[in-house]
């Protein structure tokens, strides 16, 4: 067996392409044997091999090559010490890889849901629907009705869940509790809130505004419509009387929340709004 191999032959036995062995030896992480000065032709040992399996296995778990190059002229203890600065960066991103995995999944049921419920909106009748359970992180307002639409809290709650390594869901959501409002100026919320995938997250003690909750899973009567303080009190009014009317017992809460149409901020505002009220368990 020869000890001696071309570049192209160290490439084919090594599943290398020319182009990275030429990068390598540029960048002084791996090079050849001896260079023909001649032709410029490079040859490498097969000895060299086993170094060239330490780059790319290195190189397989995502470090980068200037680290490489460190570690390749560095002490064993170093080395280990790099391997697990690597390793935990790995498992950061496989974290973050399922919590990416896990919004896509939301996102997808939720635009599955915002398009079932923009549907009901055209149809302008009043339906009932199954909602399954659902987490949700909380922050209490005061002086917040549909007039005046909590901004702050909205965005506070984003920020909150950013740095905690979440995303705010599209759909986000008011509470109340249900009354025979004549005009919009008499709701007052609750609280805003948005749902959460689950409740592992830490707060400070400077946020303590922030509070876990659940909407339990049940049917709702619901109406949806396309935002308008006139068509809100409108539609919120339509509900209310169906509900007495037809006597169903309710929790007393409402539940309303709004989803995008547009997804430009350089075209019109529009969101479809859903008013929720959940069946007593029973009725």
């Amino acid at each position: 067996m020869k000890e001696y191999y071309s570049i192209g032959e160290t490439a084919k036995l090594n599943n290398i392409s020319i182009q990275t062995l030429r990068y390598y030896d540029k960048l002084g992480i791996f090079k050849p044997d001896h260079v023909d000065l001649k032709n410029g032709y490079r040859f490498y040992h097969i000895r060299q091999f086993f170094y060239l399996d330490i780059i790319k296995s290195l190189k397989y778990i995502q470090t980068p090559l200037e680290e490489i190059k460190k570690i390749l002229v560095d002490t064993p203890e170093n080395m280990l010490h790099s391997l697990k600065k690597q390793e935990k960066a790995i498992q950061e991103e496989k974290a973050r890889l399922v919590q990416a995995e896990q919004l896509l999944e939301r996102r997808k049921l939720q635009l599955a849901e915002q398009l079932e419920i923009c549907k009901k909106s055209d149809e302008k009748e009043i339906y009932t629907r199954y909602i399954g359970e659902q987490t949700i992180l909380k922050i209490a307002t005061s002086n917040s009705s549909p007039n005046s639409v909590p901004y702050f809290h909205i965005r506070k709650l984003a920020d909150t869940l950013e740095d905690k390594c979440l995303m705010i869901d599209n759909q986000c959501g008011y509470t109340y509790e249900m009354k025979d409002y004549q005009n919009t100026n008499q709701i007052e919320y609750d609280f805003f809130y948005t749902t959460i995938p689950h409740k592992n997250i830490e707060f400070s003690s400077k946020e303590k505004q922030f509070e876990f909750g659940t909407i339990s899973s049940g049917e709702y009567v619901c109406i949806a419509f396309n935002w308008s303080l006139q068509q809100y009190i409108n539609h919120y009014q339509k509900l209310y009387q169906y509900i007495n009317s037809n006597q169903i017992q309710t929790e007393g809460n409402v539940y309303e929340v709004s989803v995008p149409i547009n997804y430009s901020a350089l075209r019109e505002d529009r969101f479809i709004t859903e008013i929720r009220i959940k069946k007593s368990n029973g009725s």
